[in-house]
């Protein structure tokens, strides 16, 4: 009886488009970039047709089943458990040998595969084309064309598999394809003494095991010696006689055997078109990949986008901050004139005056998210990578090291999960350790809040572009230590698939730009609306009912003073609204708290508020600017003359104040949970702990060190 259930594995190179035809068979959406390392866990979907239902299991990318680092091997033990129905090897038929290398070792396994040749619509618009039905011949496995991101395309390669899943022929042997010579001949003798030495259940892979016993695979190996090791020593002797004859590694010389099969059995199948047009990638890369002028471009590039980020993100923030201010004032309207003050207060002050101060933000995180997804999808971010690699390398790192770091520009997190594709230990933790600096999306509405009350509207890009090229160095400088002293040795290796580039997907970039606004979305509505209402709690109570003066008398005298001029007005208005709310905070719960740290923050130019505002951010960045908000009770707008946020941090703070908090924001520890993840991830509490408090030593020693300079030259 037919199974009306089936699983199936998606496998292939990093950048091979995988998740991209994973998204299209499985209807979900994953992450899409082109660079390794997206896909840092197993992501499970399904899809249902003709009655039968199959569950798709998108894998790590992988280049090779020598597995190295932590995505390989669970690629690699997934396909060796064998616990599937088929294999689907997606192909970047643009990288069309390269990626044939995996599609080899798949072959020696003869598992149930079919090859799905992706981007052939890239490769065909580059004069070229593959004779996927020669290929498929040559093989022995089933192959077909495919367009990941294409309904029609996904229709198809569903019901080829539907077609396949049962009847799936396996791949000829590829080492049959050469010519009898000393590897193939030691190959057969261990093949031999490995069918005599295995289980009978176990014996169809004696010819795919001697294989790794060459390539000196310690998961084999270690298999051998355990559970055969009547023969293990009869192997090793045999590995021994082929090393000392042969002028290479066995590794390299099946490494080079393998590319000699690729390249007479399935080669010839790449055809290229009589009108074949100019590789429009190649003369890119000839530009960005410029030693010379590659890495000003990178920086001119990530220039205009903050440039962009705020020419068009203030109007629209603007937008959304009447908008919230018009909100407040149709409650505080409606609300019953004399009852349930606290809950108004609540509602106004702790609500709306503190998610609404996060919220503001989100044209500017969506427009942020917008211009890096349009360079990721485009083929430019790989490129990054690349272009610093000799830079790293000074520094103790490698180009591997950058694709981490620049997923921390969207949260430290995932950055951090993305390290395990470092195959050096030691350059993985030094790259753990400095993510943080790498400004994440949570602090980004710190700095859009700050930076234009103490930058000039036409200095402000050049101000952001400033703290994430300072967090950059800060990050490069900490790498270098960290890599001279407790973090020396293993040196990693740097290898990386660079797309071809394209023009971005509306529909991918849309979907990276929802998904991570709809992260920040939620995290508004979840984590900094809870936060919102304990800071509330604790920033309300206990209420202050004695004054130092009476400030709606001073009110009243400065408005009726003929003398004064209305600019004059408002800013005597303003200087006593601040006081008034500085003594009102300061006699709360928070502002106590605030005010017993503050001494060893002021000399730093910090008070009891922005003391408070940073410890309330350990739950979130953002959480800063929702502290803030509370503080100065932005929710109340029931006043005509009631600046806003900004406007009142303009009055209670100096330029060199705010470039000192910018400072001290930029370097500090992160959120709980990068510290939580440093520790999942390397299973050390002292790593957590020294990333914790070293970043905070960090943030210390540069604010002080900033304020105590400036204020010699500056009077605040």
């Amino acid at each position: 009886m037919k199974k009306t259930n089936y699983r199936i594995l998606l496998v292939g190179n990093p950048n091979a488009g995988k998740t991209t035809v994973f998204n299209s068979l499985a209807g979900m959406r994953c992450k899409v970039g082109n660079y390794s390392g997206v896909t840092v866990e197993r992501k499970l979907g399904a899809f249902r047709m003709q009655d039968v239902t199959v569950e798709v299991e998108d894998l790590p990318g992988i280049y090779t089943l020598s597995a190295s680092t932590a995505e390989e091997r669970i690629s690699r033990d997934a396909v060796a458990e064998g616990n599937f129905d088929l294999v689907v090897n997606v192909v970047d038929s643009s990288n069309f040998e390269r990626n044939l290398f995996f599609t080899m070792q798949l072959a020696e396994m003869k598992v149930p595969m079919i090859i799905a040749l992706n981007m052939t619509d890239e490769l065909e618009k580059n004069g070229r084309y593959i004779d996927w039905k020669g290929l498929s011949a040559a093989l022995g496995v089933p192959v077909i064309k495919c367009v990941g991101y294409s309904a029609q395309s996904a229709q198809r390669l569903k019901q080829f598999i539907i077609e396949n899943i049962d009847a799936c022929t396996l791949a000829h042997s590829p080492w049959a394809a050469l010519e009898s010579n000393i590897l193939t001949e030691k190959m057969s003798l261990l093949a031999e003494l490995l069918k005599s030495g295995l289980p009978e259940n176990f014996s169809e892979a004696a010819e795919w095991m001697s294989v790794r016993v060459l390539e000196n695979d310690p998961v084999v190996m270690g298999s051998l010696k355990e559970k055969t090791p009547h023969i293990f020593d009869a192997v090793k002797s045999v590995v021994a006689d082929f090393e000392a004859a042969a002028d290479e590694p066995p590794e390299m010389l099946v490494a080079a055997a393998r590319y000699k099969i690729i390249d007479k059995v399935c080669m010839p199948f790449l055809k290229t078109r009589e009108n074949k047009q100019v590789n429009v990638t190649r003369v890119l890369d000839s530009i960005f990949l410029n030693k010379y002028i590659g890495l000003p471009l990178f920086f001119a590039l990530m220039y205009f986008v903050f440039e962009f980020v705020f020419a068009l993100g203030d109007p629209l923030m603007n937008i959304m901050e009447n908008g919230f201010a018009t909100l407040s004032g149709w409650i505080a309207a409606l609300w019953p004139e004399g009852e349930g003050e606290m809950a108004k207060a609540f509602v106004i002050d702790g609500i709306i005056g503190g998610v609404g101060a996060v919220f503001v933000f989100l044209p500017n995180i969506i427009l942020l998210f917008l211009a890096l997804s349009i360079l990721e999808d485009s083929g430019y971010m790989a490129r990054t990578a690349f272009l610093c690699d000799r830079v790293m390398k000074r520094f103790g790192l490698s180009g591997s090291s950058v694709i981490p770091m620049l997923i921390g520009f969207g949260c430290s997190v995932p950055a951090i999960i993305g390290t395990r594709t470092l195959k050096s230990k030691f350059e993985r933790i030094a790259t753990i350790m400095v993510i943080p600096l790498f400004s994440c999306g949570a602090r980004f509405p710190v700095y859009v809040l700050l930076i234009p009350v103490f930058f000039p509207e036409h200095l402000r890009g050049a101000a952001m572009f400033a703290v994430y090229m300072t967090g950059i160095l800060a990050a490069l400088i900490v790498a270098k230590l960290l890599r001279m002293t407790a973090l020396r040795g293993g040196e990693s290796s740097f290898l990386i698939e660079l797309p071809p580039y394209r023009l971005p997907r509306i529909r991918n970039v849309f979907e990276q730009v929802a998904t991570r606004a709809g992260g920040f979305v939620k995290k508004a509505g979840t984590v900094i609306l809870g936060m919102s209402i304990i800071l509330w709690t604790l920033s309300t109570f206990p209420q202050k009912k004695e004054f130092s003066q009476d400030y709606d008398a001073a009110v009243a005298a400065v408005k009726a003073d003929a003398a004064l001029s209305t600019v004059a007005k408002t800013d005597a208005v303003a200087q006593l609204a601040a006081k008034k709310r500085g003594e009102e905070f300061d006699h709360t719960a928070m502002g106590r708290v605030g005010n017993f740290i503050e001494p060893a923050f002021r000399p730093l130019g910090f008070d009891g508020k922005i003391v408070s505002a940073l410890l309330a951010s350990l739950a979130a960045k953002e959480v800063f600017i929702t502290q803030l908000g509370i503080i100065y009770g932005i929710g109340d707008n029931t006043e005509d003359d009631a600046p806003m946020l900004r406007q009142r941090l303009a009055v209670d703070y100096s330029p060199i104040q705010g470039m000192s908090i910018l400072l001290f924001i930029l370097l500090t520890a992160p959120c709980i949970a990068t510290i939580g993840t440093t520790y999942t991830e390397t299973k050390s509490a002292a790593i957590a702990l020294g990333q914790f408090f070293g970043l905070g030593a960090l943030a210390y020693a540069a604010s002080l060190a900033f304020f105590q300079t400036a204020s010699l030259f500056i009077h605040i």
